[in-house]
């Protein structure tokens, strides 16, 4: 484990982008291409997140692969040739298993965690990049969208912070967005959480439960808003599709 610095503001931002899966649910769009290297208006999901992580401030990116880990890996050396690559050899498992693989290649600091199946605006960065500045674990969610079956749903407790995170929770105050922010002073705080989920839950789990696991110790994070933007999720075929058509209108990250 890499060693945890007790500083947090004006520490170096690092990105953790976890892209080993199969992406399954995409059906033959996925079966010899990794989920990171699907097109979307015309450029890979891995590049889409690459640029925003380094328009939230990122200084030092690190991707985590898996499936096709040497293609994926060639991809981030050429739009991104500072980036480091991890690999998560056990990727048909959880992505908790990811973030594990990548929290390795950290140096002291804050990080950010995202998924690369997520195409978010260009305006979402600024209020990630606010946000981590902060000294608090912080879980990125909004408010503005229709959650259905697949949507991981947010509970808050009285505080506004989150107090349960599942897909199938029967009531709800907010959907989250695929990111997390962990400040150099939290780190070992939310790596010791990780460990230990893996210890109860096994190693097909995934990483929200971590945040789930610090609420129930008494540590419940803090969540940032970014309703009102507008973000894409690319799980399906049609929504593959459907991001085409926003991506040729409106020229995200072009």
């Amino acid at each position: 484990m890499s060693k945890v610095s007790n500083v947090s503001e004006g520490s170096q931002l690092q990105v953790i982008i976890m892209a080993a899966g199969l992406g399954s649910r995409l059906k033959d769009l996925t079966t010899v291409t990794p989920k990171a290297l699907i097109v979307a208006g015309d450029r890979p999901l891995i590049d889409y997140a690459l640029a925003f992580s380094r328009a939230a401030g990122a200084q030092r990116q690190i991707v985590v692969s898996g499936f096709c880990h040497v293609d994926v890996a060639a991809r981030v050396a050429k739009v991104a040739p500072d980036a480091v690559i991890a690999e998560n050899t056990e990727f048909k498992k959880g992505n908790l298993l990811s973030m594990l693989a990548g929290q390795t290649a950290l140096e002291p600091g804050d990080f950010l965690l995202m998924n690369t199946d997520h195409i978010y605006r260009p305006s979402i960065a600024d209020v990630v990049k606010r946000a981590c500045t902060g000294t608090e674990i912080t879980a990125f969610c909004d408010y503005d969208r229709t959650l259905g079956a697949d949507d991981m749903k947010v509970g808050l407790d009285k505080d506004k912070r989150v107090a349960a995170m599942a897909k199938t929770l029967p009531t709800w105050d907010c959907g989250y967005v695929g990111m997390t922010f962990v400040p150099a002073a939290r780190r070992a705080d939310y790596l010791a959480a990780a460990h230990r989920t893996r210890e109860e839950l096994g190693e097909a789990t995934h990483v929200e439960s971590i945040l789930v696991h610090l609420a129930k110790q008494g540590q419940p994070p803090i969540i940032a808003d970014i309703s009102g933007h507008g973000w894409l999720e690319i799980d399906e075929p049609h929504e593959r599709a459907a991001a085409d058509v926003v991506l040729a209108r409106e020229h995200w990250w072009a």
